[in-house]
C-alpha cells in the first residue's frame, strides 16, 4: 500500500506512525494535498487529517474556524469524505466525550482572572460539542479520537473505506 502524505506534515511529530506504516509495510510518499494529512493516491475519495492533541483541535475549530471550515467544504465539494483523527491521552473516545476535557486554556484563563488579568474566556466545552456537531452536519467532516498509538492503524483502515463507526479506538 502507498500513501500520500501532505508536504506541510511537521518534522519528527509523526514518529510513531511512520514507524507503524513501515512495520506493516506501507511506503509513504510526501505530496502537498489539497486537504487533510493523509490520502491514497489512486483514491482521492477519502482524506485524514490527524490532530496531535485536542488543544490542537480546539485551536482549529475556535481561533482558526474560518480556515478549518473552508478546508471541510472544500473537501465536501470535490467529493472527499474528510476525516479528523484527534490522538490524545485522556480518555476522549467519541465526539460527545468533549463535554468532559479539561481545557488547559481554560485554567490558565482562571489563574489571569485571580491576578486581576482581565481576557475573554475560552470556549466552553458545549460550544466546542455544538461547533463539532455542527460541522458534521453542515460541512461533511468526521471526528474520531483514539489514542496516540493507534492512530496509523485508524487511518489506514479510514483510507481503506472500513466503517469508521466499528472503528473508533479503545483508549489502551
Amino acid at each position: 500500500m502507498i500513501i500520500q502524505q501532505d508536504t506541510r506534515q511537521k518534522k519528527q511529530h509523526h514518529i510513531r506512525k511512520e514507524k507503524w506504516f513501515e512495520d506493516h509495510g506501507i511506503k509513504i510518499i510526501n505530496s502537498k494535498l489539497l486537504v487533510g494529512d493523509y490520502m491514497i493516491p489512486s483514491d482521492g475519495s477519502v482524506s485524514v487529517d490527524t490532530k496531535k492533541d485536542i488543544g490542537e483541535l480546539y485551536g482549529n475549530l475556535i481561533q482558526q474556524h474560518k480556515r478549518f471550515r473552508a478546508e471541510c467544504d472544500l473537501a465536501n465539494e470535490l467529493g472527499i469524505q474528510l476525516y479528523i483523527v484527534v490522538e490524545n491521552e485522556v480518555g476522549i473516545k467519541k465526539i460527545d466525550d468533549i463535554i468532559n476535557w479539561k481545557n488547559p486554556q481554560y485554567f490558565v484563563w482562571l489563574k489571569r482572572q485571580r491576578q486581576g488579568i482581565k481576557a475573554k474566556p475560552p470556549a466552553s466545552n458545549q460550544q466546542l460539542l455544538k461547533i463539532m456537531h455542527s460541522m458534521e452536519r453542515d460541512h461533511g467532516v468526521r471526528f474520531l479520537f483514539c489514542h496516540p498509538c493507534e492512530s496509523a492503524e485508524l487511518i489506514v483502515r479510514l483510507l481503506q473505506h472500513e466503517n469508521a463507526d466499528n472503528k473508533v479506538c479503545e483508549m489502551a
